[in-house]
């Protein structure tokens, strides 16, 4: 019986718990639900507040005092100029990997990176020796051959003609004795004195004496007549060969001096001393910097234009720069789809000041590009938000335009009157916005101050101001 009395007891405490917690979490999601509801209704209050001071702030007593404010009137346009900004960048005129035209050890290299060169100066050399050798051989050779002409030219010496007419009589003298013997063998034959055999050897002997005195003869002559014009030819021919391959060898000797094309700055330089290098292989990088060109993208129309010639500014790092158009690309840039246009600048505006415009700089070009759009031009403190995304202006009406509605009825007001314009926003260039919309050419807009009045207010303006100072003095 205890037991159950205890467990009974348990029961019933564990309830009284439970109970007492269910009653805390109600009272707390109340008071949560009344601290809503009050924070609701306080913006509701606020709103309502702001709401009518609103409206009582658009409300515009007939009798207030009409608010001087600045005007200017508006005019319409058909297009307006637009300027806009692109970006290029300073290219060299000129870059060449400079490199020999002949295999060789690189002997000498005179110049550095960042280094200023000359036009024509020499850079690097190659080792000569075996050029220098292959010269004197043609050299000698050259000099055998022009002796050898002059031989030919002058012919032969007296002395050897002489010589020669000597050894011709004294053959012609051994024939004639031949020929004598010979005729009395001839006869001796014919009695039967001397043998056949030995006629016929003389015979023999005076025929061989008669032609050698023929062969003798005809030496003689061709050294009276002097060398053949064919002969002479083939030696001028061959010294005019040796000639050929003198100059050769010159142009070996110029090509194993690396010159600069033109005057420019060493923006690499690939090798040092000892290298053995090919034909062709790059030495040094040089670039013109003194002649550089400017490249910027421009939209067709804006590229065409421009004309070749024209100069115009170009901004450098806050350095002004004066370039003239020099050509214009034939093709529209696939990726980017604008033309580039290619300025140069003078040798005086690359140079000065003091290197400061160097290739791989970026430069902005400033182009005026014309709006086909209808609009007006008013300032931007005209301007005042709207609804959908509008804009408005307030212009300044003759109060006779407008019924403002004053104690239940119409009545015409007089003087001048604030009025509300939308209008929608083309674009905007420094302090002035291009807009169109209900404005009219001539409407009076009112410049700045706009967040001092609204639609309906009174308003005074030096116009106004002029016009009671002429009725008083009536």
């Amino acid at each position: 019986m205890s037991e159950q009395a205890s467990a009974t007891a348990t029961e019933e405490s564990s309830s009284s718990t439970k109970r007492s917690t269910q009653r805390h979490f109600l009272t707390k999601r109340n008071s949560l639900l009344l601290l809503l509801t009050v924070a609701a209704g306080a913006v509701a209050i606020v709103m309502f507040r702001s709401e009518s001071s609103t409206a009582s702030t658009d409300e515009v007593s007939p009798s207030a005092k009409p608010l001087p404010v600045s005007i200017f009137e508006v005019q319409r346009f058909n297009n307006y100029l637009r300027q806009r900004d692109y970006t290029g960048i300073l290219q060299e005129a000129r870059r060449s990997q400079l490199g020999f035209q002949r295999a060789g050890e690189v002997i000498e290299l005179l110049v550095d990176e960042g280094q200023a060169v000359s036009d024509n100066q020499v850079i690097a050399k190659l080792d000569t020796r075996h050029i220098e050798a292959r010269e004197q051989q043609f050299e000698a050779q050259r000099l055998e051959a022009v002796a050898v002409l002059r031989e030919l030219i002058n012919g032969p010496r007296s002395e050897t003609i002489a010589a020669k007419r000597a050894e011709l009589e004294t053959l012609r003298a051994q024939s004639k004795v031949l020929e004598k013997q010979l005729a009395r063998r001839e006869k001796l034959v014919q009695g039967n004195s001397v043998s056949r055999e030995e006629y016929e050897s003389y015979l023999h002997q005076a025929e061989a004496a008669a032609a050698r005195v023929d062969m003798v003869n005809r030496q003689l002559d061709e050294l009276v007549t002097g060398t053949r014009e064919e002969q002479k030819a083939a030696q001028q021919a061959r010294i005019d060969q040796l000639d050929a391959m003198l100059a050769d060898v010159k142009h070996d000797l110029d090509d194993a001096e690396l010159r600069a094309p033109y005057a420019g700055r060493v923006a690499a330089r690939m090798i040092d001393e000892g290298a053995v290098i090919q034909a062709g292989a790059p030495v040094v990088e040089l670039v013109d910097s003194t002649n550089l060109e400017a490249w910027v993208g421009l939209p067709v129309a804006t590229a065409a234009g421009l004309s070749p010639g024209s100069v115009h500014t170009l901004l450098v790092d806050g350095l002004s720069v004066q370039a003239t158009v020099h050509s214009l690309a034939p093709e529209v840039d696939r990726a980017t789809r604008t033309r580039n246009v290619i300025f140069k600048l003078s040798a005086d505006q690359a140079a000065a000041p003091q290197g400061s415009v160097l290739p791989g700089q970026v430069f902005r070009f400033a182009a005026e590009q014309r709006v086909e759009k209808s609009g007006f031009w008013v300032p931007t403190t005209a301007l005042t938000r709207s609804t959908r995304g509008l804009w408005s202006v307030y212009v300044v009406v003759p109060a006779e335009e407008v019924e403002t509605p004053t104690s239940g009825s119409s009545e015409n007001t007089p003087g001048s009157i604030i009025a509300r314009r939308d209008v929608e926003l083309l674009d905007t260039v420094d302090e002035q916005c291009f807009v169109r919309g209900t404005l009219r050419s001539g409407d009076r807009v009112v410049s700045s101050g706009t967040h001092r009045v609204v639609t309906g207010q009174r308003v005074t303006t030096d116009d106004d101001a002029m016009a009671m100072r002429a009725g008083e003095n009536q």
